[in-house]
């Protein structure tokens, strides 16, 4: 074959006559075409499932890591659970129960009249119902000097059950010395089950 031979002489029919250059490169080409086809009917879906697999993989050690921590740090959150369960049944015992709720009153009277105060009202007000809790509010109205209020304010916050002070009107009165507080308060039963062990 002629050294000279041109490119648009070239066809499939006389590949062993192409100069060897010629068929390196058509031989290149049909290795990459090769593999290439090979690649994406053979390998493309392993390689995908492959990935995946990496990625699990990844994810699952990030989860036994925060398993294992979780494991190791057990007993310490088993005692912070036996002390935070201490801790709610030390509140829930400072809520009233129904028995208590009537003495309540009493011991806000009890307070109000050894401050010296007078009392215009004392009343339940409708029941409250919330999430985990009943609010059983209070309306107080009484009257005294500005140290009396402030005494039964401080003696209402040392009582050994729960008392909210929510809502209160502070006014004066014109023709002597004395106040007039009225004092919408709050104290909670509980509707949930005491905490489990």
């Amino acid at each position: 074959m002629s050294k000279s031979m041109k490119l648009s002489e070239l066809t499939l029919n006389n590949l062993p006559s192409w100069p060897p250059a010629f068929r390196f490169a058509a031989l290149v080409i049909l290795i990459i075409a090769g593999l290439g086809l090979g690649y994406q009917f053979l390998l493309a879906d392993q390689w995908k499932a492959y990935k995946r697999d990496v990625a699990k993989e990844q994810q699952l050690k990030i989860d036994y890591k925060l398993k294992y921590q979780t494991a190791v740090n057990l007993p310490i959150y088993r005692e912070q659970l036996v002390q935070l369960n201490r801790n709610l049944e030390t509140l829930l015992d400072m809520l009233p129960t129904d028995d208590e709720t009537a003495r309540l009153l009493d011991d806000i009277t009890l307070v109000g009249t050894r401050s010296g105060l007078e009392f215009n009202r004392i009343e339940w007000l409708p029941a409250q119902p919330r999430e985990f809790y009943t609010a059983l509010p209070i309306r107080v109205e009484l009257t005294g000097s500005y140290h009396q209020l402030g005494e039964f304010i401080g003696q209402i916050a040392g009582l050994h059950r729960i008392i909210n002070v929510k809502d209160f009107s502070l006014s004066s009165n014109d023709l002597n010395d004395e106040l007039a507080l009225d004092i919408t308060a709050e104290t909670y039963r509980q509707q949930t089950l005491r905490a489990e062990q």
